[in-house]
């Protein structure tokens, strides 16, 4: 196995959580991924996550949690905290460095207003404290067509906005064949978290956050912007914002750059 990988199962009273854990370390390092897990949960992603943030697993116990597999409706970034937090309950992680990308980065936030105790320091990548113009039009688009459209356009129009052009160029061909035999499982899932990123505003509450926090925003973000990070960055208090150049929404482009940012400031 890939730095000790391992898909799980986590069973939370009437709920349960697909969740993958890797990494050598002691210390914990836990993971909230973003939209895309309305698509398809971690569940048999172990491996790949692993090889993915392969920095962090050489230092860290990594766990990245997806969110519940039965999402009641008007379900909120807040109250996906709230499982977040009693997840890391049920395994002992009494306080942990916690990074929360995109849609991840949102329930970051709640995690660390809500539930201070649990959160050592705090990454929010690629994300907002509230949509913008830009967001709520990548977001509505994709809401429709999760319920009106077909996977392969679902898939073409995320991937068209979340790369830059050069990278986009290169998998766009890759996309429209995963997009033919790719398939939209649950569209009641997806269209509830996307409302649930339409609905997410934490302006007020954010100076309630504390701990060591990094922003990380990609230079030519088309789906949030680079204004979502400064904005973050001007309401947490005693924050550190880093821009990713020549990056997009995806982060692909610069992964060993914003892996070893990340380290820095954990370790730092």
């Amino acid at each position: 196995m890939f730095y000790f990988s391992k898909n799980k199962v986590l069973q939370l009273d009437q709920k349960s959580m697909d969740y993958v854990t890797f990494g050598k370390g002691k210390k914990s390092l836990v993971i909230i991924p973003g939209l895309g897990d309305g698509l398809q949960t971690v569940k048999g992603m172990a491996q790949m996550l692993a090889l993915t943030y392969r920095e962090f697993a050489k230092v860290y116990k990594v766990y990245v949690f997806s969110r519940i597999n039965k999402l009641p409706e008007n379900y909120t970034t807040r109250n996906m905290a709230a499982d977040v937090a009693d997840a890391m309950d049920a395994l002992g992680l009494k306080s942990s460095a916690v990074m929360g990308i995109s849609q991840g980065g949102m329930i970051a936030q709640w995690l660390a207003v809500d539930f201070p105790e649990k959160v050592d320091r705090l990454i929010l990548a690629v994300t907002t404290p509230k949509l913008g113009d830009l967001g709520r039009e990548r977001i509505s688009r994709w809401l429709d067509l999760s319920q009106t459209g077909t996977y392969k356009e679902l898939m073409f129009d995320i991937a068209s906005h979340s790369y830059t052009t050069k990278s986009f160029g290169r998998f766009k061909y890759l996309y429209q064949i995963m997009g033919i035999f790719g398939r939209i499982k649950d569209k009641q899932r997806i269209a509830i978290q996307t409302v649930s990123c339409l609905k997410h505003d934490s302006l007020t509450v954010l100076e309630k956050i504390n701990c060591p926090t990094l922003i990380i925003g990609a230079e030519k973000d088309d789906v949030l912007g680079i204004e979502a990070s400064v904005e973050l960055h001007q309401h947490v208090k005693n924050s550190q914002l880093t821009i990713l150049p020549e990056c997009g929404h995806a982060l692909y482009e610069q992964n060993k750059d914003f892996q070893k940012r990340v380290l820095v400031f954990l370790e730092s």
